[in-house]
């Protein structure tokens, strides 16, 4: 067992296991079985109070698990804090202290969304006042995207990783039927109004489903395991993602490492445009781009190449790519040279 001891500190309950929490138990699961100390350390917070999973059924027995409003990380060698404006009043202390940028709230370059409310609002009003000091009390920046431009001298990008040995094309054989599906939260910062929108643009013998409850022309497949998501995702022809917020997308990363072609948005965080991934903005322009993949692989003419080229991209991000890098990141965290440069630059 190292000397290091690490806290990762997600804003959110472990339990709500989405995106970020996903990315917490993967992390630490990976260090504590490397013989990392490692805890967790989070809010009592899930919103809508929603808590999808019991903790000790996605983190592991060895990895000590609190939620409180307030922790007194001094004990630790690392704390690794997602960042939130005043994020020190809920996680102090720390010897070392990361800052973990995973939120489109810190990247966008505008203040006012509509498919926001007051909350993530106000925290964008807040770090475009204060960022620059507040994030002056970390010691290390860390985003999941290159697309954020850190006002911090000390930043590093690594992106999010995926499990490529799970999320794997040879997984489950392509249903019958040619099937569209999407895995984002059922909000419009996901763009669930655009996927309705888009399913009804679609031909009657193209399936759209949908992790969760289904609505209108896509059908509900439910809440997923990590195993039967994986499945769904290889059973699937095209995945649709027309998400308005995102950073660096763990439903891309899983779509490609499924070998399972994408449409998506053009945000500034994501995949740029190739074979695998397919950009349009509009439910007509992104209709259109699914329409063009079900006429390659209704045709035999092309639909399989885009399948190998999206397994390429999905191991680019694969873990054993990525975590060490993170490893790193935790256990020696890069310092500021003499002239305020950061000292390692950890780039994917």
């Amino acid at each position: 067992m190292t000397g290091t001891r690490i806290a990762l500190c997600p804003h959110l309950s472990v339990e709500h296991y989405r995106g970020g929490e996903k990315w917490v138990c993967a992390l630490a699961n990976r260090l504590a079985a490397d013989g990392v100390d490692v805890s967790v350390r989070a809010l009592p917070y899930a919103p809508g109070g929603e808590r999808r999973v019991d903790v000790r059924e996605v983190l592991d027995s060895q990895v000590p698990y609190r939620e409180a409003w307030h922790h007194d990380l001094s004990g630790f060698d690392t704390a690794y804090v997602f960042y939130n404006p005043f994020s020190e009043l809920f996680f102090s202390g720390g010897d070392t202290r990361i800052a973990g940028i995973h939120s489109w709230v810190y990247v966008s370059e505008k203040l006012y969304e509509a498919h926001y409310g007051i909350v993530p609002t106000a925290t964008k009003l807040l770090y475009r006042l204060l960022g620059d000091r507040d994030l002056s009390r970390f010691d290390v920046v860390h985003s999941v995207t290159p697309a954020y431009d850190s006002p911090h001298a000390n930043t590093v990008h690594i992106p999010n990783f995926v499990d490529i040995e799970q999320f794997n094309p040879d997984r489950d054989e392509r249903a019958d039927e040619f099937t569209v599906l999407t895995t984002a939260a059922h909000i419009r910062e996901k763009g669930w109004d655009t996927i309705q929108a888009v399913a009804e643009r679609l031909p009657d013998d193209v399936r759209v489903v949908t992790t969760g409850d289904g609505a209108g022309d896509v059908d509900g497949l439910g809440f997923l395991t990590e195993d039967e998501l994986a499945d769904a995702y290889a059973r699937a022809h095209v995945v649709l993602h027309p998400a308005r917020v995102d950073t660096d997308s763990m439903v891309i990363n899983e779509a490609c490492a499924s070998g399972t072609p994408i449409v998506t948005t053009p945000l500034s965080t994501h995949v740029r445009e190739n074979a695998a991934v397919l950009q349009a903005e509009t439910p007509r322009g992104l209709a259109h781009a699914i329409a063009r993949i079900y006429g390659e692989w209704r045709h035999d003419d092309g639909y399989e190449e885009r399948c190998r080229r999206a397994r390429e991209e999905g191991e680019s991000h694969g873990f054993e790519e990525v975590y060490p890098r993170l490893k790193e990141l935790l256990l020696s965290p890069p310092t500021k040279s003499g002239n305020g440069a950061t000292r390692t630059e950890v780039r994917a």
